[in-house]
């Protein structure tokens, strides 16, 4: 029998190359799949937890295998198995993460860092490089599931965009928790008041900076500016990205249809800002399940005078995370 696991562990390691692609094409697949298939979502949360739970408890099953022909195997099995998680992890939300550069340079840090750790992910030398020390393994592993749970939350439970950014980060600290052990544990009441207030520190920095972490489960899908509206049909008319002074004194309105997960109901609000300053703020509801995206506009029916200038709309949620922007000029009258 162990021969047998071995050779399969040989195996698996020999087209360890092609454990990438197949992960890339599982998490562009699941991506289209998950919103008429939500059980893929729960199959990830749940392979995320078991294999932290794997990563916790290493110590332990280890020993029972040290020293026999299973240890080897056992190694390299579980490290192949953590990689395939975490290059579904990234990469199943990496395209919820690049639907957001609409929003602005906002997101270009956390971007970046998504990412790079998927690259990190699928490049054997820096990652095995990674799982030799503990602490960056486990850092990393937090990292995966506060970037998936952002995605799985809301898909999952229904749960507005805040809501899943309090509860991921708390999770995340919780998971990245053991990561300080290595570090000769805590023994005195002050090692202990430190591992609690990093762990708070990694719990509430989702929240203060919110405004850097895109609501990845909402997108705008259209967008316009009109002078007019059909209510009936939720329809701008007369659109455009170019209005004269004259045109706009009866009011505009901001048409965004954006889309979100079924089940799911929040409150969202469009910021106009007039030459880099707000001028108004509007809230709207949006609820999910609508494939093209839930029509929703406000009317400012007062332009302030003068107007023209360089306009735009900020489709933001509660926490001020970026949805999308419609941006649009206002000229002087003929």
């Amino acid at each position: 029998m162990p021969l047998a696991l071995q050779s399969l562990s040989d195996s698996l390691y020999r087209v360890r190359h092609l454990w990438a692609v197949v992960s890339f094409a599982l998490g562009l697949g699941s991506y289209f799949l998950v919103e008429r298939q939500p059980w893929l979502a729960a199959v990830l949360t749940g392979f995320l937890v078991f294999s932290w739970l794997l990563l916790l408890t290493e110590g332990l099953w280890q020993q029972k295998v040290a020293g026999t022909a299973m240890e080897g195997v056992s190694q390299g099995l579980l490290k192949l198995m953590l990689q395939a998680v975490h290059q579904e992890a990234f990469f199943f939300s990496l395209p919820f993460v690049l639907l957001q550069w609409s929003g602005g340079a906002e997101y270009i840090l956390f971007t970046t860092l998504v990412i790079s750790a998927a690259l990190m992910s699928i490049i054997d030398p820096i990652y095995f490089w990674l799982a030799r020390h503990r602490a960056l393994y486990f850092g990393f592993h937090a990292w995966a599931l506060f970037v998936a749970l952002l995605v799985l939350l809301p898909l999952l439970f229904h749960w507005k965009t805040d809501t899943a950014l309090t509860w991921a980060g708390w999770l995340t600290a919780l998971f990245a928790l053991p990561s300080f052990w290595r570090f000769g544990g805590p023994r005195k009441w002050f090692r202990w008041a430190g591992l609690v207030a990093v762990s708070v520190v990694i719990a509430l920095s989702p929240r203060w900076l919110a405004p850097l972490v895109p609501p990845l489960t909402l997108s705008l899908e259209e967008r316009a500016m009109a002078l007019s509206f059909n209510r009936a049909q939720r329809k701008p008319l007369v659109t455009g990205e170019v209005f004269t002074s004259e045109e706009v004194k009866e009011g505009l309105y901001a048409y965004t249809a954006i889309k979100a997960p079924l089940g799911l109901g929040q409150q969202v609000y469009h910021y106009w800002f007039h030459d880099g300053e707000q001028v108004d703020r509007i809230p709207l509801k949006v609820y999910g399940g609508r494939e093209s995206g839930f029509r929703t506009w406000s009317h400012k029916r007062h332009i302030p005078v003068p107007s023209q200038g360089r306009w735009r709309v900020e489709v933001r949620t509660e926490d001020n995370q970026i949805i999308g922007v419609v941006r649009f000029y206002i000229t002087p009258g003929v």
